[in-house]
């Protein structure tokens, strides 16, 4: 079901009760952006729970999560994170701070249906992430050949893949960017794709050779899902170094890793520009 709640974000001047008195608005709108850059702006992504969260209380829309390595290690209420009542103050401190929270942070969904969220905040949102789990054969290249996963990708999980990007160009109509994580099931399996599995080579060459492999596999007809979406990873759950700082659980300095994460992401970057 479709929300029929309405708030206008446009901007609407509001004024003082008393005259006499000096009060937030009277501060020059670049002092009041800043304001608003600090008080909004949230580190790792705002987590969309409810199916309606914009029927009875706008603070409880979601909760702050991790996100990328940044933000809280455990969820918080987003009501404990950035001043929500704000926006309830009067309609010119709604118009001018809607842009900012709904604008510069990253929304994390976990509902790909339509959702509740008012049209008018819907369409503030530039930045949408969630989740898909692909088959698993994608992270296991000693039991399964090239030709099984490029069947399965092909059937199964690109399609997917476009639909609900589709999806959220349409819930999202200037949505710039949307980010699909790649998960995996299985919290001990590698998370390195089977066409990646390169023996000595370099990361560029590793890139290269994994985005010429996508490519034909990854086909993209709309041209705006095709500026917006990336495909990446999800970032393992590791603690920093700077984490360790003081403790006798300290990882050893050689030994992380050859395999970079990233590289995937950057794969498909590269495979978008092939035209």
């Amino acid at each position: 079901m479709t929300a029929q709640l309405t708030v206008p974000t446009e901007w609407v001047q509001s004024f003082k009760q008393d005259l006499s008195k000096v009060g937030f608005l009277d501060l020059p709108r670049e002092l009041r952006d800043y304001v608003y850059s600090f008080a909004f702006h949230v580190q790792g992504a705002i987590f969309l729970l409810s199916m309606n969260p914009w029927a009875m209380h706008p603070a409880s829309i979601g909760q702050v999560v991790r996100h990328d390595n940044k933000g809280p290690v455990e969820p918080k209420r987003l009501r404990d994170v950035v001043p929500m009542t704000l926006l309830r103050t009067c309609r010119q401190i709604r118009s001018e701070c809607s842009p900012v929270l709904f604008g510069d942070n990253i929304f994390r969904v976990w509902f790909l249906t339509t959702p509740d969220l008012a049209p008018c905040y819907r369409q503030l949102i530039r930045h949408i992430t969630f989740d898909l789990q692909p088959d698993q054969k994608m992270y296991r290249p000693r039991w399964s050949g090239l030709e099984e996963v490029s069947y399965g990708w092909n059937r199964r999980w690109w399609p997917d893949v476009l639909a609900k990007g589709l999806r959220m160009l349409d819930q999202f109509p200037n949505v710039e960017v949307i980010t699909i994580k790649l998960t995996s099931k299985d919290h001990g399996e590698s998370w390195k794709p089977a066409f990646f599995d390169i023996e000595h080579k370099t990361r560029e060459h590793r890139v290269a050779v994994a985005a010429r492999w996508l490519h034909p596999r990854c086909p993209i007809e709309d041209a705006r899902l095709r500026r917006c979406l990336r495909l990446e990873l999800q970032t393992p759950r590791v603690l920093a170094k700077d984490d360790y700082t003081g403790s006798r659980f300290a990882p050893d300095e050689d030994g992380e890793s050859e395999w970079d994460y990233t590289e995937f992401a950057d794969a498909f970057q590269l495979m978008k520009s092939f035209g």
